[in-house]
């Protein structure tokens, strides 16, 4: 019998992979939206329109999929967003978690819970001088998903991506380099301005992201948070350089300055590689992926 899935934020960028990635496995997929629409039909799959705040739909949704598997991506994702509307940040990344976790217990599921963090939260002993509002929400989001499992045993796994990458409708900076790219081009220039072109990340192509979240379901520890990194550290600067190399595009890059920026401690991926999981996309693939994409805008 197949595996039933529950995506919450399925027509967000990670979330119509994820999409397509379970049903492709073989797996049920109940997809959660909200505003948007998912321009998706196959037969296993089912989408359910909610709005997560409601703690009343959450627990009937729950109570009538009964999922072997929750992913949960749904949420508000932008920090300017938060700053400007700091309790509808929270609804969306903290009580939205809250009605999930409590849903499965109170419906005693033995449903696995895998909520995504992210690469801008805080430490919780932080999280009274958070970065911005945003970084508190998901600071909270995922201490409430630990904290269901510490205290009520529901089996819920953290996992925590760095930057996210890849073909699809994205807010992530790769994406806005390949449009400014190309619009860039179209115009007969060739020069890109950036504003620090030494800033430096870890990037995770979002194909290589969701088949780690489907190994967490299938092997993860529950109460563990697992950090889903490439392991390579690259600059901005580099990022355009091979932009540069995808897109045949001779482009001359201007940073408006270079100083060394303070950088957290890198993510690490042992435990989640300690699972026979390796990303199979290499940086240069997916940006040639992004690249691609970005023809069709």
């Amino acid at each position: 019998m197949s595996k039933r899935i529950l995506i919450t934020g399925a027509s967000g960028f990670t979330g119509k992979h994820a999409v397509q990635h379970f049903l492709d496995k073989g797996y049920v997929v109940h997809a959660v939206i909200r505003l948007t629409k998912l321009d998706l039909m196959q037969e296993n799959l089912h989408i359910h329109s909610l709005d997560l705040s409601d703690k009343a739909a959450v627990h009937a949704l729950l109570e009538k999929t009964n999922p072997d598997y929750i992913l949960h991506l749904a949420g508000e994702n932008s920090v300017p967003e938060s700053w400007k509307t700091p309790f509808k940040s929270w609804q969306a990344n903290v009580d939205s978690t809250l009605h999930l976790v409590e849903a499965v217990r109170d419906l005693g599921l033995s449903t696995r819970v895998v909520i995504a963090g992210s690469v801008l939260q805080d430490e919780l002993s932080d999280a009274a001088s958070p970065t911005h509002p945003y970084s508190l929400t998901k600071t909270m989001q995922t201490t409430v998903g630990l904290a269901w499992h510490n205290l009520f045993q529901v089996d819920v796994i953290i996992a925590k991506p760095s930057n996210i990458i890849g073909p699809g409708v994205s807010n992530g900076v790769c994406t806005l380099f390949a449009k400014q790219l190309r619009q860039l081009q179209t115009s007969g220039k060739s020069q890109f301005q950036v504003g620090n072109a030494a800033v430096t990340r870890d990037f995770i192509d979002v194909r290589d992201l969701v088949t780690a979240y489907e190994t967490l379901f299938l092997k993860g520890t529950a109460g563990e948070t697992y950090e889903i990194t490439s392991g390579r550290w690259v600059s901005l600067g580099e990022i355009l350089s091979l932009f540069r190399q995808v897109s045949s595009f001779d482009f001359t890059i201007r940073s408006e300055t270079e100083e060394a920026m303070e950088m957290k401690l890198p993510m690490m991926s042992e435990k989640i590689r300690a699972l026979k999981w390796e990303p199979t996309r290499s940086l240069e693939m997916s940006l040639a992926d992004v690249w691609e994409y970005t023809a069709q805008l």
